[in-house]
């Protein structure tokens, strides 16, 4: 709102009326002369960007308790071992398979993202994360992967029927050597559109955008299961998961 031609009287008035909070109205007389046409009230439209949470788990349950087959704590969603076989482990979710595991809900969408806490039960080699963008037979997905290699990496690869390419990798996160590693992190990961997005305690640490054949593969109706991933990695666990749109 414009100041000139103001006098400082219709100032005063004005802030007298806001400060006594009963005017909800005034004509142009009563502010000292200022015409309609000089006031300007401008509506603004706020917009969220928080994620709306589809469903969430924090893996409670009986130590060797099977998850697959089972109902999210929040959100009814049914978790399917797609690879492997995964169970409750001191109240965290964890792979048993000797090869890679993924543990997945069907987001219903290709866009999505998933977060949880990572805890590697190993000082000195781990691999796991999350995929998303996985087809019901987990033959096709993408994933995120917290490991050991590089002095603490997070890497972003794809998987195409047998094929594994990497497409983005944060070396070195932990310059001083793996024994200054955290023992867990929260982990997301976000895939919407052509970009995936991972980070490290809210932290963005590693992105890369789809090749149109790889939007053509992974974004698309047959490609909507989202969930944990580990490769030859038993020992890490996962806990307070969600999943997002």
């Amino acid at each position: 709102m414009s100041s000139t031609h103001r006098s400082r009287a219709a100032w005063a008035l004005l802030l007298a009326a806001f400060a006594i909070g009963g005017v909800t109205a005034a004509s142009a007389a009563s502010l000292g002369g200022v015409t309609t046409a000089a006031l300007t009230a401008t509506t603004m439209t706020a917009t969220s960007v928080a994620p709306t949470v589809v469903a969430w788990e924090n893996f409670n349950g009986t130590t060797g308790t099977n998850i697959n087959g089972t109902t999210t704590d929040g959100g009814s969603k049914t978790w399917t071992a797609i690879k492997g076989t995964w169970k409750i482990a001191g109240n965290r979710a964890q792979a048993t398979t000797t090869t890679d595991a993924l543990l997945a809900v069907n987001l219903g969408l290709a866009n999505g993202a998933i977060e949880a806490t990572v805890y590697h039960g190993s000082a000195t080699s781990w691999d796991a994360g999350f995929a998303v963008n996985a087809n019901a037979t987990g033959t096709q997905f993408l994933t995120t992967e917290w490991t050991s290699n590089g002095s603490g990496s997070l890497e972003l690869w794809s998987f195409n029927a047998g094929t594994w390419t990497q497409l983005a990798q944060a070396t070195n996160l932990y310059p001083g050597g793996l024994a200054t590693a955290p023992a867990s992190i929260v982990l997301r990961l976000s895939a919407v559109g052509a970009n995936l997005t991972a980070s490290i305690n809210g932290v963005p640490t590693v992105s890369a955008t789809l090749s149109a054949a790889n939007q053509t593969i992974y974004k698309n109706a047959t490609h909507t299961y989202f969930g944990l991933y580990v490769y030859f990695d038993q020992l890490s666990t996962f806990d307070d998961a969600h999943v997002d749109t």
